[in-house]
């Protein structure tokens, strides 16, 4: 069949990838400039296995299961070495220490207990593990999901906004846009869907204390250091800090003077930026964070299913909508290949 794929992230080329490798025409649609541009390309870089979402068993065993498979197809593109860190706050936290590593043992995760010194305040903290995990290096990614997509013959239109009129000639529509799932469902359809859609900065900064170090501290409204792939620097979380503006809705609302920063890539001396205040919070975890430079910030769209704080799931859920159209709602970067498989097995 011909086969649209519209929105060029890492699970949108996943499954243009997938469906060429079946034996169908591809094309695939992306509005910027290249792939994994926006969400895919702007995030924590982390590769789960489930460490992160202790209040929710369903999105830590899928993002365990998936590994595997993101692994053998992008594997060039993972950092093994290094040093993952996750932390139960003392306050506040939505999860106790005995009931994180209660988790941990069921979902089958490595860990050992270590020392809080010297890369957090043993005040703050009541339980401080190593575990198993990786990361991503973002540019390597690209690389590799662009040659494969071109060794496959998938026909890339880069720069391009699909409409209406781009996908009448096409048997079988795909749409991975993730911020923008609703924009090219049919109306008569009558199944777009409500999101909650978050503005989100990841501020990136010096920190060479931390090399190859990343620290997460749960569970609730905290926040989180990652490597910034194989730049030597560092890419800022924060539950609350990181996001500007949000909605819930069938569109996003993104503030005027935010518009511009939006999925440009590292943008210094950003006009608009939450650093002070993610160094505010986070210091009083790590206390290396006050000396952090900061280079500069990322700035994009985050999409997640509305009024699930209390698990904080990050379901990846593929959906036939028609005889036309299937939906990918994208989760965790690691299910993509799994994702682009449910797709191939639904034409």
């Amino acid at each position: 069949m011909r086969v649209a794929v519209v929105g060029g992230g890492i699970f949108g080329s996943t499954a243009a990838l997938y469906l060429a490798r079946a034996g169908h025409e591809v094309h695939l649609y992306e509005k910027e400039k290249d792939i994994l541009q926006a969400a895919s390309g702007i995030n924590q870089y982390r590769l789960h296995r489930g460490y992160h979402y202790p209040r929710s068993a369903e999105t830590a065993h899928s993002a365990k299961e998936a590994d595997a498979s993101f692994r053998a197809e992008y594997g060039e593109a993972v950092i093994e070495k290094g040093k993952h860190i996750y932390t139960i706050a003392k306050k506040g936290s939505l999860v106790t220490a005995e009931q994180f590593l209660a988790f941990c043992k069921e979902q089958g995760l490595f860990f050992r207990e270590i020392d809080a010194q010297p890369f957090l305040n043993p005040d703050s903290v009541a339980l401080v593990i190593e575990g198993e995990e990786s990361w991503m290096d973002p540019e390597t990614l690209r690389l590799i999901v662009s040659r494969k997509l071109e060794e496959a013959n998938v026909k890339v239109h880069l720069n391009t906004r699909a409409n209406a009129k781009t996908l009448e000639p096409f048997d079988q529509i795909v749409l991975a846009t993730y911020a923008r799932l609703n924009e090219l469902i049919p109306e008569d359809l009558g199944i777009n869907q409500e999101y909650q859609f978050e503005v989100c900065e990841k501020p990136v900064v010096g920190m060479p204390d931390l090399e190859r170090t990343g620290i997460v501290v749960l569970d609730g409204p905290f926040m989180c250091v990652d490597p910034w792939g194989k730049t030597g620097f560092h890419v800022l979380g924060n539950v609350v800090h990181a996001i500007h503006a949000t909605n819930i809705g069938k569109t996003p609302i993104v503030p005027e003077p935010l518009a511009p920063l939006l999925d440009t890539g590292l943008v210094k001396n950003p006009p608009i930026t939450k650093f002070r205040e993610f160094i505010e919070h986070g210091s009083r975890y790590i206390p290396q964070l006050r000396n952090a430079e900061h280079i500069g910030s990322l700035y994009t769209i985050r999409t997640v299913l509305p009024r699930l704080e209390k698990t904080d799931a990050r379901p990846t859920i593929v959906t036939k909508l028609s005889d036309r159209y299937i939906r990918i709602f994208s989760g965790k970067i690691g299910n993509c290949v799994e994702a682009a498989k449910e797709v191939v097995a639904l034409l």
